[in-house]
């Protein structure tokens, strides 16, 4: 029982030290927010700065060639990519006109049709949805009134953002000049008994970052590349905005191809007002999911752990929700640790007396070279999982009063002195005598 309780303790302990942990990063997140992005900065570092560090080169070399390619991303997408999206969402609003007479003219012997159809039904719905925009478009402007108070004041926080951003540059720099030292002193600071579960943990979380970023963010970057390529091959509208868009959705099984196809079609048909284009434009998803089948995840993701996209969307958007911009930016990393820790505690608590309970004493005699033993033996370990048996294996040829109590009768299985098994048995037999034995039990 004293092993039992310190047991309990140590449980709830770590679980009360979790809970506490994420109360303070909630409560503290905005704060924390330059430390968490300079961790991180140092984090992508490490690799290179390690290359630098083995040639006897300055470690911040690593750091400043990471910060270099970062902002020369950003520097594309601001003047590059960002401009050639205003451009083609600006042609696509002086379009608008022409795409609303297209729909007008399209959709006008439909709902005619269905008018003389089903009148009663017809005027229902016109009523509610002119009743709608009546009660909504009234509210227009002060939520745009509104908006624009957001707007400013967002400008006037752009100094403190300026000045996170300088801080979160300043931490990663120091933290990558001395990223062994901080792991170093972290690991003293772990207490002895736990380092090895620590360590693994840490290396765990560390394989599936890297095969989320190596893998599942390439895979969706490649896709945004032949997304927007064949979009603006084929004459698609707003191919800028709709590939970019397929791509990221892609994190997600389907969401992208299902997003992407169904803009491009609906827009290449308003654009050319014919069947060609549009099935261009839905020959350009399909081609790209194949190759992304293929040849992108087998080659970029392979069998890597990863993260799973409905875990990544759920953190993305749990992220956003209570944290806001800064929660979206720290949710994979933060998924990626919660997923191995979670993983991990699951299997220590179902490992637990806490979860199984007591373990059942079990006795199971077998010979060395009886087929029934070892038919046994192969299903018994996971039936000894599912209902808590602590299985001991009695060999009876070592003792000749065993032999000749059950030389003839292996295997034989005792559970809490009860013979269950005598010759041959199935799992579903076993399962259910098990159940029968310790299912009333108290113990």
């Amino acid at each position: 029982m004293p092993a039992d309780s310190s047991q309990k303790l140590r449980v709830f302990l770590v679980v009360g030290g979790a809970a506490l942990l994420f109360g303070v990063v909630f409560a503290w997140s905005k704060p924390l927010f330059p430390l968490l992005v300079g961790f991180f900065l140092a984090y992508l570092a490490h690799p290179l700065a390690s290359w630098f560090a083995r040639h006897r080169l300055p470690r911040i070399l690593g750091f400043v060639v990471v910060l270099l390619v970062l902002l020369g991303l950003l520097a594309l997408v601001l003047l590059v990519f960002l401009p050639a999206v205003v451009h083609e969402l600006s042609a696509a609003a002086s379009k608008l006109p022409t795409w609303q007479e297209v729909l007008h003219e399209r959709l006008e012997p439909l709902l005619a049709d269905a008018q003389r159809r089903y009148p009663e039904a017809f005027g229902v719905i016109s009523q509610k949805v002119t009743a709608y925009f009546q009660e909504k478009l009234p509210q227009l402007a002060p939520r745009l009134a509104a908006w624009l108070g957001q707007v400013v004041l967002s400008s006037l926080s752009l100094v403190s953002a300026l000045l996170g951003l300088v801080v979160s540059l300043v931490i990663g720099a120091y933290l990558t000049a001395d990223f062994p030292k901080f792991l170093t002193t972290l690991r003293l600071l772990i207490p002895r008994p736990v380092l090895p579960t620590v360590e693994a943990v840490a290396l765990e979380v560390h394989q599936v970052l890297g095969a989320f970023f190596r893998g599942q963010l390439l895979v969706a970057l490649a896709l945004a590349l032949m997304y927007t390529g064949g979009l603006a091959l084929v004459g698609a509208p707003l191919a800028l905005v709709v590939g970019p868009l397929a791509g990221l959705l892609s994190l997600v099984p389907y969401l992208g191809l299902v997003v992407g196809a169904g803009l491009a079609v609906l827009l290449t048909l308003l654009e050319h007002q014919d069947l060609l284009h549009p099935l261009l434009a839905l020959l350009v998803f399909v081609v790209a999911q194949n190759v992304e089948g293929w040849v992108l995840t087998p080659k970029l993701v392979g069998k890597g752990v990863g993260l799973h996209p409905v875990w990544v969307l759920v953190a993305l958007l749990l992220g956003g929700e209570l944290f806001g911009i800064t929660g979206v930016v720290v949710a994979v990393p933060v998924a990626a640790a919660l997923r191995v820790v979670l993983v991990r505690a699951l299997a220590a608590y179902r490992a637990s007396t806490l979860y199984r309970g007591e373990p059942v004493e079990a006795v199971l005699y077998v010979r060395p070279s009886c087929r029934l033993c070892q038919e046994l033996e192969a299903f018994l370990p996971a039936l000894a999982e599912l209902y808590g048996l602590a299985v001991r294996e009695v060999n009876v040829e070592e003792d000749t009063s065993l032999l000749s109590q059950y030389g003839e009768k292996v295997p034989v299985l005792a559970v809490k002195g009860q013979v269950l098994v005598c010759g041959r048995t199935s799992p579903e037999e076993l399962a259910g005598k098990l159940r029968e034995l310790l299912g009333g039990s108290s113990d």
